[in-house]
């Protein structure tokens, strides 16, 4: 009697509960332009360009690539699956189309330069996903589902110089929105938002780990760091006219020392730098 009367409790309980739409499939990954309303961001929408028969194919250094990171695991289903992150990044790279034209330079000649893009700048398509399940032989699902956890994989497409905004705190208190503000009138966009001619994607994100330099933007692979909305707009000017641009600080600081230069570390440090763990006994 017990029993029946939990029975009879709960589907009191369910029928008091708003009806959702009964779904076909165990779990859903696209939809179309009518079917938007309520849907996350976690959800595919077919746009031009971005389509299951989109075509996407794997240039031979992509190629490459994906051969590197699976002979790093085990060929096994589990191990394959574990070059998703990878390969899906190794998409990005691939589709960045600013690195190679971009005339960049640091404002130290020490300052290291990627030779290659590193994939802030690309994006992944839905083709991608499936060419990465086909080659891993796991489901799309499982692609999917890296694919919209982590914010780093673009999955629309992105103007050719995609700027990312810090908006953290430290930026913030140091003009962020002013820089936001400069960039969305310069260009004429919003926030997640392309201009028409496909050169500028504008994001807000948070921290990217300048904050010594703040307010900063990166936009595809590289950091520009101490600015103004006055330089800011300068910077995109150069940017979509092909001109040189300087990387890191826009103003005369180097690197990210202080007004009063450096203070300390004149020298290299005399050691010891870390213990000898060679010395320390067995337990």
């Amino acid at each position: 009697r017990r029993a029946k009367m939990s029975v009879w409790r709960l589907a009191s309980r369910a029928a008091a509960l708003p009806s959702a739409p009964l779904r076909t499939h165990g779990r859903v990954f696209r939809t179309s332009a009518v079917a938007r309303a309520g849907q996350g961001s976690h959800i595919h929408r077919d746009e031009p360009g971005n389509t299951e028969d989109t075509p996407f194919e794997f240039t031979p250094e992509s190629e490459k690539k994906l051969q590197m990171y699976l002979s790093r695991y085990p060929d096994t289903p589990q191990g394959r699956m574990s070059v998703i992150m990878p390969a899906l990044w190794v998409v990005q790279q691939q589709l960045d189309e600013a690195h190679k034209t971009l005339k960049a330079k640091p404002a130290k000649e020490d300052i290291y330069m990627f030779d290659e893009p590193q994939g802030s700048g690309g994006w992944v398509p839905l083709a991608a996903m499936h060419k990465i399940a086909d080659k891993l032989g796991c489901s799309r699902m499982a692609v999917y589902e890296v694919a919209t956890f982590f914010t780093m994989y673009n999955r629309t497409k992105r103007g050719k110089f995609h700027i990312q905004l810090c908006a953290t705190t430290p930026c913030m208190v140091c003009g962020a929105y002013d820089i936001m503000s400069a960039i969305e009138k310069h260009l004429g966009i919003k926030n997640n938002e392309t201009t028409e001619d496909g050169m500028f994607t504008l994001t807000e994100v948070e921290c990217l780990g300048a904050c010594v330099n703040a307010p900063m933007v990166q936009i595809n692979d590289h950091f520009y760091e101490d600015l103004t909305p006055e330089s800011t707009v300068k910077l995109l000017d150069d940017l979509k006219a092909g001109n040189p641009v300087k990387i890191g600080p826009q103003n005369d600081r180097i690197n990210s020392l202080g007004p009063q230069g450096r203070t300390s570390l004149f020298g290299e440090p005399s050691g010891p730098n870390c213990r000898d763990l060679s010395q320390i006994p067995d337990p």
